[in-house]
């Protein structure tokens, strides 16, 4: 009965990594989409007021 617990847990606990380690890489994709869209609009902001100097 013992070890059919501990084999329970086991099976618990590295489900639950498992978990935690599939949602972790999806977390990092968005901070990376939202830094690259700051840096897009950072560059356009430039741009933008780059040319409105020129006039």
């Amino acid at each position: 009965m013992f070890e059919v617990i501990v084999i329970a847990l086991l099976l618990i606990i590295t489900g639950l990594l498992l978990h935690i380690n599939i949602k972790l890489p999806a977390r990092d994709r968005v901070r990376e989409a939202l830094d690259r869209d700051l840096a897009q609009r950072d560059s356009h902001d430039h741009n933008h007021n780059s040319n409105h100097n020129k006039n």
